[in-house]
Formats: structure tokens, sequence, C-alpha cells
């Protein structure tokens, strides 16, 4: 039986008391101290198939609008109001073509299906994040938001349209709760960017019920969240969360997790983080390492995980068995002198393909492993810097290797600095060889600051490689910036 979703009547509670919390500040004299950024970007790229022809070209202006503010009082102990808010336009003036059949791929020509992409929008406008928080109610026990928010933890990245309270116990612990809808797409000013894996949505209104089957309608979906935090001074910092999502259809998510970082000493400490799944009964991500220090400089960390894919519990894809793959990987970063970093890595990864056969046919694979090795090193001077990274892997899955140097430049100082890239790759799939390739990536580009307000960046990309062809993006970027 599906889980039915509480109605917005049941969740007024938790509005009443942020809005009662805001009016709740008390009436003294403060000021709001605002910043706002723009940020424009007119990109142009086009693929080309390996003959030459070019099959996919976009021209894409993309304007960022930025908020913040916050308020500044003359007591110390006053609530602080903070306000963030970020508003995304996104335009695509382009086309997508095969010039082979005269066919164009387009968000309209629902009529013919081989013409249609449902899930591409020539404009579409976004909102990120808007909310309204007052931190420091009740002598700093309390905060409160409301909005548009984002929750970073273990869980991974969230987020929704609702409120969320946190009680501060002093400087030891605090607790959370926070309730709402999940932003998804079909809905407007969101495009669903955090959703799992697993669902394709879109606003069906106006579609033919025969018209790409696969693409689901928009569904809201209620979620309630609780999480604890632990601060033991400096030593130990602890998350314990809870999340639970759901539809109509039945429960999207509910998973537990935790992460530990433990202070061993001056130099060393531990971490740990994992992931269960409630209904599943599953461990989705386990981590356990240690990272030091060194008293001359730099950082050594070692560390094991398993990650195993977690889908909407909605879908299909849900009720199939996903492999995991486990990995161990160390780590060490040192300053040779002053002005050169050098960075070393390796790894050796453990993928397990019991579902994943190149055929019908075919046996299991079982266990596979890659092992794997990086290097870098990074040369800073007043008026350049320039970084070589290296990076080899191979094993039982077939080999991966790819290299690239980067330079960024100063020909006029603090008032243009010149950006260049060359990487090379190489990849031989075991499994699929219509998945190898070698490669070479060419970047030019060039940064102006314009004042304290504005800066302009333009960059020009080529990606060659046997398997697509040429890959071609120019992108130009205007940002400003302002203090009211």
């Amino acid at each position: 039986m599906a889980a039915a979703s509480p109605t917005p009547r049941s969740l007024r509670p938790l509005a009443s008391a942020i809005a009662l919390g805001i009016v709740a500040c008390p009436a003294r004299s403060f000021a709001f101290d605002a910043e706002v950024r723009a940020e424009s970007t007119a990109s142009s790229w086009q693929v080309r198939g390996p003959a030459g022809a070019a099959v996919l070209s976009l021209r894409r202006f993309t304007q960022t609008l930025s908020l913040a503010g916050s308020s500044r009082s003359d007591d110390p102990r006053a609530p602080v109001v903070r306000l963030r808010a970020r508003l995304r336009i996104d335009s695509d003036f382009g086309t997508a073509c095969d010039p082979g059949t005269d066919r164009c791929l387009d968000e309209l020509n629902r009529s013919r299906a081989a013409e249609f992409a449902p899930l591409f929008a020539r404009r579409a406008v976004d909102l990120p994040f808007a909310f309204l928080e007052v931190s420091g109610l009740a002598r700093g026990r309390v905060d409160l938001r409301a909005g548009r928010q984002l929750v970073v933890d273990p869980l991974g990245f969230f987020l929704f349209d609702g409120g969320l309270a946190r009680l501060n116990v002093g400087d030891v612990a605090s607790v959370e709760a926070y309730g709402g809808w999940e932003t998804r797409s079909g809905f407007p000013l969101s495009n669903g960017r955090y959703e799992r894996d697993g669902l394709l949505r879109a606003d069906r209104a106006g579609w033919d019920r025969s018209t790409a089957t696969a693409v689901l309608d928009r569904a809201s979906a209620t979620v309630l969240g609780v999480a604890v935090d632990v601060r033991a001074s400096t030593r130990l910092d602890a998350r314990l969360t809870w999340r639970r999502i759901w539809t109509a259809e039945g429960v999207a998510e509910e998973a537990v997790a935790a992460r530990s970082d433990l202070q061993l000493s001056g130099s060393v400490r531990a971490f740990a983080e994992a992931v269960y799944m409630v209904p599943m009964a599953t461990v989705t991500t386990a981590a356990l390492g240690v990272e030091g220090l060194p008293a001359r400089g730099g950082r050594w960390s070692v560390e094991v995980l398993r990650v195993r894919p977690v889908f909407d519990l909605t879908s299909i894809w849900a009720s199939f068995w996903m492999d995991p793959t486990d990995e161990a990987r160390a780590s060490l970063s040192l300053p040779l002198s002053r002005s050169v970093d050098l960075s070393l890595g390796a790894w050796v990864r453990r993928y397990v393909l019991d579902s994943e056969v190149p055929d019908n046919s075919a046996p299991s694979l079982g266990a596979l492993l890659n092992v794997g090795a990086s290097a870098s090193a990074r040369v800073r001077r007043p008026r350049w810097d320039a970084t070589l990274r290296a990076s080899l892997e191979g094993g039982a899955l077939g080999m991966r290797g790819n290299a690239d140097l980067a330079l960024r430049a100063w020909v006029i100082r603090r008032a243009l600095r010149i950006d260049g890239l060359v990487s090379l790759a190489h990849v031989r799939d075991t499994l699929r060889d219509d998945r190898s390739l070698d490669g070479v990536g060419l970047v030019l580009g060039a940064t102006a600051p314009l004042g304290r307000v504005a800066q302009v960046s333009v960059s020009l990309e080529d990606d060659i490689n046997t398997v697509v062809g040429h890959r071609v993006r120019a992108i130009g970027v205007l940002e400003l910036r302002t203090i009211p």
C-alpha cells in the first residue's frame, strides 16, 4: 500500500513557528549588509563525428543573479537575519540536427517521436536556492530557516522547499528537523539537479499518452528529516541523520547516515562514514580513513571505502541487484620547496560484476581488480604557475591513462591572464572494445579583471577522440559584483 503524503496543512505549524521567530526579533537599531552578483555566460559548442560532419551545434546564453544580505545590529546578542537567493536563466539558440537525414531534435515536435527530445528545453528558468534565515533566537539556542534550501550531509546533496529548525545545546550539540517538498524536475523554477537516478520526469501537460512513455509526469514528494550533531571540544565532530521521501506511489528514499571526525593528535585525524538504506536493508556507502599533516607541511591519507549505486525506490531499477565497488587508496602531498609542490597517489579498486556481463550467455565475471597510480607537480611563480598531472589505471577491465599540462600566466600584472591546457587520454575497455579511445584536448583562455566589480573571461576548447571526433566549445563569461 502506498504511503500517504501529508498535505501542506500538516506543515503549517512549522511555517508558523518560522514566521513567529522572524516577527519576534527585538526591535533594536541595526543595519543590513547586502551583496549582489551577476554573471553572464555565452557559450558556443559543436560536436563533429569522426568523418568531420557536424552532429550537434549549440549556442547557449546563461545569466545568473545572486543576492546575499544579513542584518548587523549594535547588540551582539541580537538575532541575525540572513537572506540568500540565486536565479539562473538558461537559453539555447542553437540547433541539434543530423545533416544526413535533415532531421532536428526539438522540444516541441511531439508529432514525430524520432525528432522529439522530451528533456531538451530551449529556455529554462531555475531557482537554485532562496531562503530567509533567523539565527540566534532564544539567546542563541534556536535557528530557523524557510524557503528553497540545500542540505549537505552524509546522505548527499538534497534540495527542498520548506522549513528547517535547529536547537543548539550550547557548543556541544545541536538537533535539527526539516520538512517540506523535494525540488523535482517538471515543476516551475526547478531542474531536479539533485534527484536520485532511475526516473525521468517532466510536465506532460498536452502530451499524447504514446509520446515518450519512459518520461513520467511530474509528482510532488514530501520530505521529513532529523539530524543530530555532536561536537566534543575540538577532538570529535559527528553527525547522525535520517531522511524519508515519499509520494503517492510509495517511498522514494529512506536512509540513515552517520559521519564522524576524530582528532587523534595535533596532526592526525580519523574519519568514518556510512549510509544505510532502510527499505533495502543495505549499507550503500561505507568509508574509513586516517589523515595526517606532517610537521614540514603537506598531507598524507589512507582510506578504504565501498560504494553501491542507489536509485529511486519507486523506479524499476531499484528492483535489480546493484554490484558494489570496493577501493583502498593512499595519497601524499608535500612541498619540495617554497614554490614547488608534489602529490602522489595509489589505489586498488575491486569491481564485482555478477550481473553485468558482455552477453546473456556469458558466465559471471565475479570480482575483478584494477590498480592505479597518479602523480602531479605544481610550480608557482609571481607571474605564472604550471601544473603537470598524470594517472594510470589497469587490470582486468582494461587500461585507462591520462596526462595534462596546465599553465596560467599574467601577461599584464592584475590586468590580463592567459590560461592554457593540453591533455592526452588513452582508454582500453575489456568489456566493450567500442568504448576504447585515444584523445587529445586543447584549451586556450584569457581573463581580464575590470576594476574591483567586474571580470571578463573567454576560452576556446577542442576535445578530439577516436570515438566522437571533434567537440569544440567557446565560452565567454562576464561577472559583476556590487555591494550597495
